[in-house]
């Protein structure tokens, strides 16, 4: 296995943008379990959006290369600019279609997992107090969200 990843699309991604998905089913969130250079976090799978590709679509399209799920209709809830590293996360809800083991695919499947370890996963909802997600902004959002409307979330 590869020590360096491959960077499919580095001529077509627009800098400063990242689009993420908030996918819940059955009282489970999913989630992208990572190890990387012997930090643990969880982040929302989400990635660049490439040339001439609408965000709801680059949400879709990462969704399915990092968990191997299909998602439709990505709403737009919260985007947060970073203006010291000149970035914008955009976070999307999105309604589960079909999958239900996560299994990693796309560019992140040829990183070498000693070194960058990809692990999509479904998370109870009830455990995310306890994980650390990142970027933090993220997981209080959702956090927040989630007291305000868990009545729509099965648990």
């Amino acid at each position: 296995m590869s020590t360096s990843k491959t960077i499919q699309d580095s001529d077509q991604r627009i800098a400063g943008e990242r689009h993420a998905g908030i996918v819940i089913k059955d009282g489970k969130i999913l989630l992208v379990h990572r190890i990387k250079n012997g930090y643990e976090y969880h982040v929302f799978p989400g990635g660049h959006r490439r040339e001439g590709e609408l965000g709801q679509n680059t949400v879709i399209r990462e969704i399915l290369e990092e968990t191997s799920m299909s998602v439709t209709n990505p709403k737009l809830v919260f985007e947060f600019k970073d203006y010291k590293n000149n970035n914008t996360d955009y976070y999307y809800f999105c309604t589960w279609v079909s999958g239900d083991q996560p299994k990693l695919n796309g560019e992140e499947a040829l990183a070498d997992p000693k070194l960058n370890f990809y692990g999509p996963m479904w998370v109870s909802l009830n455990e995310i107090g306890s994980l650390n997600i990142l970027p933090k902004f993220a997981k209080f959002w959702l956090q927040d969200y989630l007291d305000k409307y868990s009545a729509n979330f099965s648990q």
